[in-house]
This record gives structure tokens, sequence and C-alpha cells, in this order.
């Protein structure tokens, strides 16, 4: 059987195609045209990930994430860096927050915001736009500018997946990578925080460090220092994995110092931010989080039943067991490094756990890298057996984000048989998932949970899913010349 992309070279060459969606037979019946076929799974792709959102996409700010998008309000409405009103405003609407976070003052005297500002900054588009339909900027916690910065997460999020699938074209990995991992809870559940937006600085970084295979010119060392830049302002800790770079340093050699002026322009946001803040050029942490090369939890991210990576999400486990298979030496080599990088990192951190975190999503950087060790090790297992598995790492996903969300509720350690035990609960809550949307709970569910019905809202939340879910397949389905596929016997080296 021709791949799909070729069945255009089936039709007659006597009969070219008309330009509409059909062709016509010779006894006057008509037929769809290939090009339609071609559009047909992306398209399907697409409304079942629609759905998937309607249902389940929560667009609300709140924990961490009032650290990140406090930081538009106050640049963009207040002129300045004062939160006062920002973290007011977060108090008023009763949004979950971490009240020693938004109470601490720097030494300046300020009040402290310890998040980074990239995820502010890539969302800021979308902010600007709800600006201008709403110029006061009020309410600060209202669906419009929640949902600005929540939707420029979802995209971000979505563009994630999408160069993941550009960097393997494995449907079986990217499925697991995004289902069986804590990747779907932080999309869809708590979409305020910094993981898609890391996800994204990531991936993107990677594919372009992968596609230059050592031979970059000195404006795309330029370019990869910038996006490493991107990928520290997003969170302090993904700086780091520019380290992959040095893989290159025999071919690369002196351009490789393109990467600091690259890395410094787009970190400048940064830097403003910690001297008008902190008085200093490096970003601080909060009061008892300092980060400790001794602190020795490097086992307990990994395999501690609180939380910990592997236990957690099995998936994982297995990513990092197919990086003996990704037959890129150069692309094995960088997974490894950056799997080893940020296993270091997180291990420094007196909350090694992530608080009250679903799994371990301080790894959620590592997406694409686990995306290339999944598709390798499902090519080396076989199709049938690769989607047996990820169906059962999905199952437990689920079942897991449920006793999380409805049982649990807590950040204590439930302990290994507790944890087990605890997956015997949860599966009457699983229909839960599924009726947390905005949209579904504005169009279809209103009356059973209480509020009026919501048609302008739920359809321009909608509206914007579909803006999110159109932009990343356009992003997985350009031209297939930009990547090549890593486990093609071409990439071998």
């Amino acid at each position: 059987m021709r791949p799909p992309d070729e069945v255009g070279d089936l039709a007659p060459a006597a009969a070219p195609a008309r330009a509409g969606s059909e062709s016509r037979l010779g006894d006057g019946r008509r037929r769809t045209s290939p090009a339609v076929w071609r559009l047909m799974p992306p398209l399907l792709i697409g409304l079942g990930l629609l759905a998937l959102l309607a249902l389940t996409f929560r667009p609300v700010v709140e924990g961490d994430g009032i650290g990140y998008a406090s930081y538009l309000h106050a640049v963009f409405v207040g002129h300045g860096l004062d939160f006062g009103d920002e973290y007011a405003a977060a108090r008023a609407a009763h949004v979950p927050l971490s009240p020693p976070l938004i109470e601490a003052r720097t030494a300046n005297g300020h009040l402290a915001d310890y998040f980074p500002v990239g995820p502010a900054v890539l969302s800021s588009p979308l902010y600007l736009a709800a600006l201008a339909l709403r110029p006061a900027g009020e309410p600060q916690y209202g669906a419009l500018f929640q949902g600005a910065f929540v939707i420029a997460s979802l995209l971000y999020g979505l563009l994630a997946l999408a160069i993941c699938w550009r960097l393997t074209r494995s449907a079986v990995a990217l499925v697991a990578v995004a289902a069986g991992t804590p990747y779907a809870y932080y999309l869809l559940t708590d979409p305020s925080y910094s993981h898609t937006f890391s996800a994204f600085a990531v991936s993107l970084f990677l594919l372009v460090w992968w596609r230059g295979r050592g031979q970059l010119s000195a404006a795309r060392w330029l370019l990869l220092g910038a996006l490493g830049g991107l990928m520290g302002l997003v969170r302090f800790e993904d700086g780091l994995l520019m380290a992959i770079c040095l893989l290159d340093l025999r071919s690369a050699r002196w351009r490789l110092l393109l990467l600091v002026p690259g890395t410094l322009a787009v970190f400048a946001p940064q830097v403003w931010v910690d001297q008008s803040l902190f008085g200093t050029w490096l970003p601080q942490r909060p009061a008892g989080q300092n980060l400790t090369l001794t602190a020795g939890h490097q086992l307990q991210v990994l395999f501690a039943s609180g939380h910990g990576l592997f236990v957690w999400h099995p998936a994982t486990l297995l990513a990092v067991g197919g990086f003996a298979f990704v037959r890129d030496r150069r692309l094995q080599l960088a997974c490894v490094l950056a799997f080893v990088i940020e296993t270091l990192v997180n291990g420094t951190t007196p909350d090694w756990s992530g608080g009250a975190a679903f799994g371990a999503r301080r790894f959620l950087d590592l997406t694409p890298f686990f995306a290339l060790g999944l598709a390798a090790l499902a090519e080396r297992a076989g199709a049938p057996f690769a989607w047996t598995v990820t169906a059962v790492l999905v199952a437990w996903n689920v079942l897991l984000t449920a006793d999380f969300d409805f049982v649990l509720r807590t950040i204590d350690d439930p302990g290994y048989a507790g944890l087990l035990r605890h997956q015997l609960h949860p599966l009457a809550y699983v229909p839960r998932l599924a009726a947390q949307g905005a949209v579904v709970r504005d169009l279809g569910l209103w009356r059973l949970v209480g509020r009026p019905l919501a048609i302008g809202p739920g359809l321009a939340l909608l509206a914007a899913e579909a803006a999110c879910v159109a932009a990343a397949l356009a992003l997985a389905l350009s031209p297939a010349r930009l990547t090549r596929r890593p486990g093609s016997g071409a990439d071998q080296g």
C-alpha cells in the first residue's frame, strides 16, 4: 500500500482533478478528490481534540499562575512592577494562592514576584488584544483576562506537541507523552503554570539545534542563543539545557560563543525585573527555597512514592529507557544529557516533590526528549504492542488524575501501597474530568453546576480553542522538508 501522501499520484494523467473537491467519472458520477481524503485524518483529529478541550479545559489562573500573570497587569496597566493591586485582586477573587509568596517583600521594599517573566512575555500579544477590548484591565480575574493568559498557555502547549510530532513522526509516542505524563494535567486542568510555555521553548530549541547538525551559520547560532535565552526566561532551570550545544564543540568551535549575545538579548527582561525588584543581577528564590548542591534528593525525585517521576508516570521510565534506541548518536547524547541535568537540578531544591503538584511536573521541560525516547522504543517494540502499552499507561494516568483531584487532595506521601490502593477508588470520579471544561459547563451542564447559561462566553472560548488547535495542526502538517525523522537511517551518526 502506498503512503497517504502519494495518493494523489494515483489519479489518471489524462483526467486531471478539478479545482473543487470532486472530479467526474465517465458515467457522470462524482468522486471525492484525493486532496480531500488527505485532509480527512487531520480534520478528524482536530475535531476530536477540540471536543476534548471543550470537555476538559479550565481557563483559570491560580497558584503559581498568579505570579506569572501578574506581570501583565502590572506592566501594561500599572506601568511598573508594583504588584499590590494584582495580589489584592487575586485575594478578592478568592483565587487559590500561596500567601507567603504574595506577601514577601524584597530588600528594596517591593512586593516580591519570584516567578520568571517568560510566560508573561509569550502571552503578552493575547493580553494586549484583551486590553484593546477592555482598556482598564478590569476585572483582572474575569473571564477575558484570565482567558487571555491561559489560552496562550494552551496555544504554546499544543504547539509544543506539534513540534514533538515534527521531531518523531510517531503518533503513539505523541499520545504517550501527552496523556501518560503530567503534560495533560498542566495543559488542561492547571494551564496557568509555566509548563506548557516551558515545553514549547525547549521543543523549539531542540528542533533548531538538531536540524543544524553542528553546521549552523553564525546567524543561526545567534538564533539558537536567543531560543536558549527564551528557555531561561520561561523557567530558569531550563536555560541549563543549552549545555547540549557542547556536543557540537568540535564542529562549531568559536561559533558557540555566539550563543552568549543571543541569550543575553532575550533574557534582558528578566534582568530588568530582578534589578527593579531585588537589586540583583540574578533571579532570586523565596526564603527557604534556595538550591543546595548537596541536598541529594535526586533519587527521590525519580522513585519516591510521593510525586516521584517514574512512580507516578511510568511512561517516563520507558521514555528514558528508549534513549538507548535513538539511532541518531548526537540526538541520543542530547537526550541523556538533558535528563541528567534536570535530575541533578530538581534534586537540589528543598521542596523536591513540587509542592501540591500532579506528579513530577518540573520534568515537563523534557517533553520533546521523552517523545524521542518513546518513539524509538515504540519503533523497536512494534505498533500493536506499543499501542497496547500506551493505552495502559494513559488509563493509569487518567485514574491518577481523578485520584489526585477528587480523592487524595493532599501533598502528603501516600506510600507505594497507598498509591496503588488509591488507584482503585477514583474510577467513579473519571466522568467528572470530562465535565470540568468551561465550554461544556457554559453551554451544556450549566444547570447541573449551578451557573447561568453563557452562550456568548462559551462560544468565544470554543472559538479560541479551535484557533489553538488549527495553529498546532498547521505547524504539524507544514512541509516535511523542515524536519527529518530522527529514527531514520539517514539520521544515524
